[in-house]
């Protein structure tokens, strides 16, 4: 009994440091506004684009489609939500409160987050013994990659890809059994958690591996291709959303000063830490979706690939161009395929028909095994434009098929939850996705067997 007394009296101990440090976002609400004209949509763009100037995160634009009647979701503080609806009001927007206080629904997830943070990391001895169906920590993720190859080292193989800007190992997982000759098989590229708070993200790549492993379906195109996965490629961003800011997005470099002339009304202006990884690769840095205030949410970073993490991905791809086919990059939320270019609006690749038709294929398995259909089109005619994406600058390398997947509707028992995906949904979510990444990787094997065929031929 006194043992038992102990533990709980420890465990409250915990949860209740974890609370003192974590962020709160008491009172913060989500406003969706519902444009019904262009005009609307213009003045919703022109104060999306004000508040990222600034900086500050009193008013964050979550989604912001291009179409009428569709919701633009916008996170308000308890300071700033007042004088975002008078604006509203004034330009004769409708709108209404969809979550009247996001902090309740935070401290009700972060309360089951903080007691499995008290969990040894390696209590787990098999990978059958790891929980698909929960949210893990970083270093959790690195050992059940690691399990994975210990058990599975004739197809297994367990590297990293550089270190984070905090000294984290950045893992990738790579599966494929070895070719007849030796060479480099055609390969897929799969990773998740370049923005910090998509939880689901990571999870559903962790199913993907899975399923690669045990999966008869998945596990036989490993004799015809290999995949790499990265479950985690912001690690720092990633560990601090557990432990200090749920809803943390970016990196965790610096600390960067958002003066004045980089960030116009700033009240963040002294510590600003963080880009956003997704604004920060070569390909068209910095022209669209993005900010040059370091205390933004969409701070493109100092320079491109000023990111180190974004540096290692690039090198990476670099480094295999020739054997990566198809790159998918997993997200959340919104239920959207996003292919390439998505820099500026109406601006597509040389091969955006093949890249529609495997997307939609890819959005059609995932209907089949009970998902909801997603849609399909590049960042700009169905979200946003978004220059400086690891998509475009895969694209730009020759990669062929590119994509990436926000994962989630945001929705769950007619409630939003939006970034706060709900953990004991994981395993669903996850078994109506497979689907449609496995047709994404058995393209990339029927296009090396169509290859090797023509090779023959031409013999």
């Amino acid at each position: 009994m006194a043992l038992l007394s102990l533990a709980l009296f420890v465990a409250a101990a915990l949860l209740a440091h974890c609370a003192s440090e974590f962020r709160s976002y008491d009172g913060y609400r989500l406003i969706f506004a519902l444009p019904s004209s262009a005009s609307h949509l213009a003045v919703l763009r022109n104060l999306s684009n004000h508040y990222d100037a600034s900086g500050h995160e009193g008013v964050q634009f979550w989604k912001l489609r291009p179409q009428l009647g569709v919701p633009t979701e916008i996170f308000a503080s308890p300071k700033h939500r007042e004088e975002l609806k008078q604006y509203l009001q004034h330009n004769r927007i409708p709108h209404y409160t969809a979550v009247k206080d996001f902090g309740k629904q935070i401290m009700r997830g972060a309360t089951e987050t903080w007691r499995s943070m008290d969990e040894p990391t390696e209590q787990c001895q098999r990978p059958d013994q790891f929980d698909l169906g929960r949210f893990h920590r970083f270093d959790s993720v690195v050992h059940y990659l690691q399990l994975i190859v210990q058990h599975n080292s004739a197809f297994a193989r367990f590297g990293t890809i550089g270190q984070s800007f905090e000294g984290r190992q950045l893992p990738i997982l790579t599966l494929g059994y070895p070719s007849n000759n030796n060479s480099k098989k055609p390969a897929l590229l799969v990773d998740a958690g370049i923005h910090a708070r998509e939880w689901i993200a990571p999870v559903v790549a962790l199913h993907f591996v899975d399923a690669l492993v045990n999966d008869p379906q998945f596990h036989s195109l490993l004799r015809h291709i290999d995949v790499h996965v990265i479950p985690i490629l912001n690690a720092d961003g990633y560990a601090h959303s557990w432990t200090k800011d749920r809803l943390w997005r970016g990196t965790r470099s610096g600390p960067r000063k958002g003066d004045a002339q980089r960030c116009v009304g700033s009240e963040d202006g002294a510590n600003c830490f963080g880009a956003d990884p997704n604004r920060n690769f070569p390909f068209h840095w910095d022209e669209s979706g993005t900010s040059q205030c370091p205390c933004s949410q969409v701070f493109s970073g100092d320079g491109p690939l000023s990111e180190i993490e974004c540096t290692h991905l690039a090198k990476f791809m670099q480094n295999n161009r020739d054997s990566l086919k198809a790159y998918l990059t997993l997200h959340s939320y919104g239920n959207l395929l996003i292919h390439p270019w998505n820099y500026k609006p109406k601006t597509y690749p040389d091969n955006v028909k093949e890249l529609r038709t495997l997307a939609n294929s890819m959005a059609e398995a995932i209907v089949k095994a009970g998902g909801t259909q997603f849609e399909v089109g590049t960042a700009p005619d169905i979200l946003y434009s978004a220059a400086g994406g690891s998509d475009d600058y895969a694209q730009s390398l020759g990669i062929k098929y590119v994509y990436t997947m926000e994962l989630s509707s945001g929705y769950f028992g007619g409630q939003f939850r939006g970034f706060l995906f709900p953990e004991e949904q994981i395993n669903d979510e996850a078994a109506k996705i497979l689907p449609g990444i496995r047709t994404l990787a058995e393209k990339v094997r029927d296009d090396a067997q169509m290859d090797e065929e023509k090779r023959k031929l031409g013999k």
